[in-house]
């Protein structure tokens, strides 16, 4: 039986990497990792001494029937050229590229292929990995690639057209909310005798706690529990539904605009 590759073992890689061991879902000895820097997969060997390593992706690919891609954008192309003489119509290709379309990667491959966006919250098990197969995908590698991600997360499967969007909901998003409560927190601890830590700490549980309402009850609810006709809160809001809608608006208008120039700059290169 031919196993498992993964190409890359940079941020992402490693953490889902990690996830996939951690939880089970792939046992060591079925996967093979290859890494420019071999070296950076050392502490990955001394926990998992039946991890396989290859030095290339070549060798990798002659190996395994699935591969996962888990370098830059800008490598995926390089990668693809390297395995070519090694991959057939039975290799499952699954990526991981911001801005590459899976008919970009058509161009190099026509086989099965699957594009995936995970989340950095994948790394405490939690967060949506967003998934979009192509038509040579059979259910049966679907079924894999979803159960994998759901053993990190939760999977979404969408259409690709939708993934600029998505992601800015579930990869992005970390990153946005931790910046709009670490000035959340700053405002806190300025217009007190608070400590910066004492602040975010605040802000840290109440945010846990409010991702646990929130999955029980909608926004609307919640908003109307805690802001009391003519309170405090609901002098807040005023200030928030005034700033945040345009806010949003011009967050989505960059980012997708962001995406769509690196989408035609690899048409561009993949043409």
């Amino acid at each position: 039986m031919k196993k498992i590759g993964f190409v890359g073992y940079g941020s992402m890689g490693s953490m889902l990497i990690r996830g996939f061991l951690s939880s089970g879902a792939v046992k060591p000895e079925n996967m093979v990792v290859s890494t420019r820097t071999i070296s950076k997969l050392t502490p990955l060997q001394n926990r998992y001494p039946s991890i396989e390593t290859a030095e290339n992706s070549k060798i990798l690919a002659s190996k395994c029937s699935r591969i996962f891609i888990f370098v830059n954008t800008s490598e995926v192309k390089t990668v693809l050229d390297e395995i070519r003489s090694e991959i057939d119509e039975n290799t499952h290709i699954i990526y991981i590229a911001a801005g590459l379309s899976i008919k970009n990667i058509e161009t190099r491959f026509n086989g099965k292929i699957t594009k995936v966006m995970p989340s950095l919250t994948s790394e405490v098990k939690k967060g949506v990995s967003l998934v979009c197969h192509n038509q040579k995908v059979d259910r049966q590698d679907a079924e894999f690639i979803e159960f994998l991600f759901n053993n990190i997360g939760n999977v979404k499967i969408i259409k690709e057209e939708d993934f600029e969007a998505a992601s800015d909901l579930t990869s992005c998003a970390p990153a946005f909310i931790a910046l709009i409560f670490q000035e959340f927190a700053r405002a806190g601890y300025e217009n007190s005798n608070l400590t910066q830590k004492e602040a975010e700490d605040l802000v840290i549980k109440t945010l846990q706690g409010t991702a646990q309402l929130l999955s029980e009850i909608s926004s609307h609810d919640l908003i109307s529990r805690v802001a009391t006709k003519g309170g405090i809160t609901e002098e807040g809001l005023k200030v928030l539904e005034k700033i945040i809608p345009s806010l949003f608006q011009e967050l989505f208008e960059v980012t997708l605009k962001k995406n769509q120039d690196r989408k035609e700059i690899m048409d561009t290169k993949y043409s």
